[in-house]
Formats: structure tokens, sequence, C-alpha cells
């Protein structure tokens, strides 16, 4: 009966049966992705890496339902030839944007891989594999962020050519048009391409990782992150300094986290009065309490120990020491150094010197000594 009735052409049977369809699809979007995951569990260890990639299909496979929807909807109103062909290439579109969809998803929860090939040989198999690496590096976000950023990019790229090329476009007479464009645009990207290569170069060559304390000309503090394109620098102010990483890798860094030990160095000024005994048994006695002090290292093969009359000033006559903990936090050095000044103090006191501070004297003439005029 409803076959009877028609509306430009169509009839109102097959409109409505097409709707139906397409509602059907998708109020069951939720149902049909739920069963072919449920399929797919049964096909796979059930792990945590298995859940991150399920998690991630479920929305392209709620929209690839509603595609085929769409298309028998399109089926069930016998559209013209032309028309339906058109639908149909655009329906192959919307399938193989759910494709890359799903694959641009999955990228984060598939980067185990550099789990994987970076995991520590410990004897502890990673999810039942044995590292590919032997040097125990451990993992850091850089890599896994270029490695996951990276894919995206070239997951959307062969994405853009699959959908021109469906729709028949010539990808290289497409790309000799925007010739000029291109050219500006790899101009604009110059500079992100130099960062992105120098961090690599920052992570495999590895000068510093996440934690160190570096120090370059412009900026000194904790590495919080290596990016992609820039590292960011959280300072002693507790304010974060983002650096682009090619100007990071063509300057000279300092990572004063990998210091074997922490430096000391400083003057005893003492007095010009004081006397030459007094000076040989200063330093003799801050020779003796340096070697056998249990938190400065004194072993010549590791350190040099410097502790030596050093120089002759208008007002003092100048010990010069320089030596190293065998701590390297900041904290132990701080109450070390503390500790050796409080010491060395009471070595000058007991041996009757006194430390000199810079002063000036200023002689004033009598009125009587000024020249008359």
């Amino acid at each position: 009966m409803l076959e009877l009735w028609e509306w430009n052409g169509f009839f109102l049977g097959d409109i409505i049966l097409a709707v139906f369809i397409f509602i059907v699809a998708i109020l069951l979007r939720q149902l049909f992705a739920r069963v072919v995951l449920k399929q797919l569990e049964k096909l796979t260890t059930k792990t945590v890496l298995d859940d991150e990639i399920f998690t991630a299909l479920e929305l392209p496979l709620k929209f690839v339902f509603v595609v085929m929807g769409f298309y028998l909807a399109i089926l069930m109103l016998n559209l013209p030839t032309n028309i339906e062909g058109i639908l149909t290439q655009f329906v192959r579109s919307l399938l193989m944007f759910s494709l890359f969809w799903g694959l641009y998803y999955s990228v984060e929860p598939l980067s185990f891989i550099i789990d994987k090939l970076t995991a520590t040989t410990s004897g502890v198999p990673f999810n039942g594999f044995k590292s590919l690496l032997t040097d125990r590096a451990q993992l850091t976000e850089g890599i896994k962020s270029i490695f996951v950023k990276g894919s995206k990019i070239l997951i959307v790229l062969i994405g853009l050519m699959a959908f021109l090329n469906e729709w028949d476009i010539n990808i290289i007479a497409l790309l000799a048009s925007l010739g000029v464009v291109g050219a500006a645009v790899a101009f604009a990207a110059k500079d992100m391409i130099s960062n992105s290569l120098s961090s690599l170069t920052i992570i495999f060559d590895k000068p510093f990782k996440h934690g160190d304390w570096i120090m370059t000309s412009d900026v000194e503090g904790i590495v919080e992150e290596i990016g992609t394109r820039t590292t960011k620098v959280r300072t002693s102010s507790k304010a974060v300094v983002t650096i682009p990483n090619a100007m990071l890798s063509n300057s000279a860094v300092t990572n004063w986290s990998k210091i074997t030990h922490k430096r000391i160095k400083m003057r005893i000024s003492l007095e010009t009065c004081t006397r030459r005994e007094q000076i040989t048994r200063i330093i003799q006695r801050i020779r003796d309490y340096l070697q056998n002090h249990p938190d400065i290292e004194t072993d010549p093969s590791k350190v040099t120990t410097l502790v030596h009359l050093f120089e002759f000033n208008e007002n003092s006559i100048d010990i010069l020491l320089d030596y190293f903990t065998k701590t390297t936090i900041l904290q132990e050095w701080m109450r070390i150094r503390e500790e050796n000044m409080f010491e060395f103090m009471r070595i000058v006191e007991e041996n009757g010197a006194n430390f000199a501070f810079k002063s000036q004297q200023v002689y004033r003439a009598s009125d009587k000594s000024l020249p008359k005029t």
C-alpha cells in the first residue's frame, strides 16, 4: 500500500524503510561495537594493553556501523545510478576515515613497542619478550613522544593521500600546483624540523635527561620535559623556561647531575701582621683536618686537593683552599661546607691569628698644616 504513495520519484515505503534502517543503525551502534570487541577479546589475552586498544577502537567501530546503516538506507531508495555511485564513493571514504581514525587512536597504546625495545635486561622479560637492547637503557618520555607524534602525522598523511586517490584526484598534479605554497610551508617548518632532529640528538646522545640539573649560558635549572620541539627547564626561582631543542643542542651544556664530587673553593684572608710560623701551622692544621674528614675526598687518583699560601694583598695574606666533597647532594654539601668553615675559624683563632677585612685609612690634615693663601 505504501508503494502507491510517491514523492519526487521515490516511493514512500522505500523512504520510511531507509529512515528506519538508518535510525536502527544509530541506536544499535553501541551494541554492535560491544559485540565486535567481545569477539576480539576472545582472540587475545586479557591485558591492560588490549583494553587500551579496544577503548581506542570503540568510537570508530560505532561510526562504521552508522555508515553501514547509511549505505543500506541508500540501497533501499533505488537512487539513480550516477547519484548512487557518488554516495557509494562517499560511503567508502567514510569507511576509510574510520580505518585511519582507529589507527590514529591506537598509536599511543601501541607505543609499548618502545618499552619492549628499551626494557632493562634484569632477567625479567617484558610481557613475555626479552629486551632487544642490553644496555639497561631507561625509556624516556621524549622517545615515546616522537614515536607517537611521528606515527600520527604519518597516518594522517597516508589517510589524506588515500582519500584523494578515492576521489580520483591526481596527487602529483596537486602537489605541483601547490609548489609555491609548499615552498613557503617548508620554509616555515624549517625550525620545527630542526628542533625535532635536535630532540633526537638529545635523546640518543643523552647529554642530559629528565630530572637532571643543567646549566647553559642562558638558563640553569632542573630538566622537566624533553619534547619533540622544546625542552622545559624549571629554574631555582620555580619558573619554567622553554628552550628550543635546536638552540640547546648547539650550545654548551653543563650537567651538574653527572658530577662525581662537589667542589669547595675559598680563601682565608689573614691580617698582614700574621707571622710566618703562624701561617705554617694554620696551613698544616687545615691539611690534616681535610685529610681525616670522612666526608672529604682526598684520594689523589680521583681529585686534587689544594691548601697553599696563595697571595699577598694590600690588606691581607691569603690562603687558597680548593677541595672536593664525596657527596654531590646540595644540602649535604652545604652542611659540610658550613662545618668546615667553623673548623677553619677555630684553627685560625687557636693559632693566635685574625681574619683580615678590607679597610681604608683616611688621614685628615690639621688646619695648621694647610698651606696659607
